[in-house]
Formats: C-alpha cells, sequence, structure tokens
C-alpha cells in the first residue's frame, strides 16, 4: 500500500470530514499509523462515535479494492493530491477545512497564487452574463486563473470567457470528475481539461446534491486569492462562496450594479457589509491592487467584512 492509497482509505470513510482526519492525525502521528490504531483509541477521541470510530476500523478491510480503484482512477488521468503533497494547491491547504484529498484532471499543472474566484446565479441575466465574460476575458488577459464552480449561469460565462482570450480556468465539481453537471458543459469540460484543470473532492460516483454543492464552495474560494460576486440572490449559493472566501482572510468583490434588479440583491448586501465595490471601468485599478505581494501572501484569519476589506 502507498500513502496516497492510506489517504484515499481515510478519505473514503462516510462521516470523516477534515476535521475528524485532522484529529485522528494528530493523535496517531500519520495516516499510516491511523490504520494501525484500536477501535477503543479512535472512540475516545472527540467527535468520534463508536459508529464513525466502526467505520475507520471497517474500511481497512478494504484497503486491497481502495488500491485497485486508485490505479483506475490514475489510468483515467486523474492526479490525487493529498494534502500534504507538494503539488497540492498552496492556498487550498491554509483553509481549516481544506480537503484532505483532491482529485484533478487537465493539463494545467498548478494553480497559480494569481487565482480569481467568479461565481453568481445559475439564472443570470444578459447583462449579467456579458459583464462576467468582459470580467473573465480582461482578468484572464492580465494573467490571472479564473475560478468558478462549473455551474450554468455566472460561472459558464466565467469559464468560457477565459477561455475565449487563451486563459487559463480551474472547475470545481460539486460531484465526481466523471459525471459532468450540468450535462450539455460535457464540451465544455473538454476545453476546460485541455488548457486548465478540472477538480474535486469526490474519487467515485457522488451526485452534486445542494450539500454538496455549497460544500464545493468553500474550495472555489480557497483556491483564489478574492472572490467575486456579480449577480446573485440574498441568500444565494455565490454569498455562501463570499462568507466562505471572508473565514479564509481572502478579499470579498460584489458587483456594483447602479440599475437595482432581483440578481443585484446579493451584490448590494455584500456591498452594504464592506465588500468591495467592483464595475468594469474599475477593473484595471483593482487587478493593479490585487497584484500587491502583501494581498497575496494574506493568511485565513477571523475578522469583520469591513477589517478584510482594508487589504485594500
Amino acid at each position: 500500500m502507498t500513502r496516497r492509497a492510506f489517504w484515499l482509505a481515510l478519505a473514503s470513510v462516510e462521516g470523516i470530514g477534515p476535521v475528524r482526519i485532522n484529529r485522528l492525525l494528530s493523535r496517531f502521528g500519520s495516516v499510516e499509523k491511523v490504520f494501525d490504531a484500536k477501535f477503543s483509541e479512535i472512540v475516545r477521541l472527540p467527535l468520534f462515535s463508536p459508529e464513525l470510530a466502526s467505520r475507520v476500523i471497517a474500511v481497512r478491510e478494504r484497503l486491497g479494492k481502495i488500491r485497485r480503484q486508485m490505479e483506475w482512477l490514475e489510468s483515467q488521468g486523474v492526479e490525487i493530491l493529498c494534502s500534504e503533497d507538494a503539488n497540492y494547491p498552496d492556498k487550498l491547504r491554509t483553509i481549516s477545512n481544506a480537503p484532505p484529498v483532491v482529485y484533478k484532471r487537465g493539463k494545467l499543472r498548478g494553480i497559480s497564487r494569481k487565482a480569481i474566484a467568479i461565481v453568481g446565479s445559475t439564472r443570470p441575466t444578459e447583462v449579467g452574463v456579458r459583464t462576467t465574460l468582459a470580467l473573465s476575458k480582461s482578468l484572464a488577459q492580465a494573467g490571472f486563473t479564473v475560478v468558478s464552480g462549473f455551474a450554468k449561469g455566472i460561472d459558464t460565462a466565467a469559464h468560457i470567457g477565459a477561455l475565449s482570450v487563451g486563459g487559463t480556468t480551474v472547475g470545481v465539481f460539486g460531484g465526481d470528475l466523471f459525471s459532468i453537471y450540468p450535462r450539455e458543459n460535457r464540451p465544455l469540460a473538454a476545453r476546460v481539461y485541455d488548457s486548465g484543470m478540472l477538480l474535486s473532492e469526490h474519487p467515485f460516483a457522488t451526485r452534486p446534491t445542494p450539500a454538496n454543492l455549497i460544500l464545493r464552495n468553500r474550495i472555489i474560494s480557497g483556491l483564489s486569492v478574492a472572490t467575486i460576486v456579480v449577480e446573485a440572490r440574498q441568500n444565494g449559493g455565490a454569498v455562501r462562496t463570499a462568507s466562505y472566501a471572508l473565514e479564509q482572510g481572502r478579499a470579498v468583490l460584489a458587483y456594483d450594479w447602479q440599475k437595482r434588479h432581483l440578481l443585484s440583491e446579493g451584490p448590494r448586501h455584500l456591498l452594504q457589509r464592506g465588500a468591495i465595490p467592483l464595475t468594469l471601468s474599475q477593473l484595471k485599478e483593482i487587478q493593479s491592487r490585487l497584484l500587491k505581494p502583501e494581498l497575496l501572501t494574506v493568511q485565513p484569519r477571523n475578522s469583520s467584512l469591513v477589517e478584510q476589506m482594508q487589504l485594500f
């Protein structure tokens, strides 16, 4: 068994997320030693019920199968990145609930520290789509990698905009890498694969449930130095992505719509709480600020949204 196979096995245990995995590693010292631990040692750990401890013990019986699954993933061009690997995304590694293992397909070797998330509604207005395309194109031409969630609407426009000018883009999936969702984005997935990267924390067949899509959002913001919300409802997923960005100590920008409409609710909500206003005419200035080394090396910290915006 390779170290990577042990990581894959641990990450496959149902109900064992990043926090519990970190507790196991802190207690036993390494991922290999977790699989030598006794039930009585695991069940005494905080957040571990007898049922969860039993699942950790039971996965040992599946190690051979998991090793074969790992070999199959690699034969399909999937790169398995453990949090302790040198090629695991640097900025993602710093967040408190970073996925212990992520799965990558695509020609892009690594994710630049100049990565910007662009997110928004799955049912945007026509002007919202045009604005997203313009933002994405300009950022890609300036050397930024555009990160988004591969959903309909704003996400799709963000990826297409970057690709249209020969830029790089990263699509983060809420399901596995082979079950492309939405289905109509399969041609887009092939284009992203050719010049960018497709990323997921799910190695095996996984539906993009609402819960999985919400958790995906922490990865979108975690990969990025800043998150831009273009159009969204006040309680939409894009606003949740902005909340994750704040928790991670990253900058939050919201498009400053001069004419109010339903999908300006989310950006307006963020602006009222101190997000950086953004318009196409301000984009060049914002780009120069994003290039400041002191911004690019911001570490996650707990503070108010207004304090976060003082980075600018």
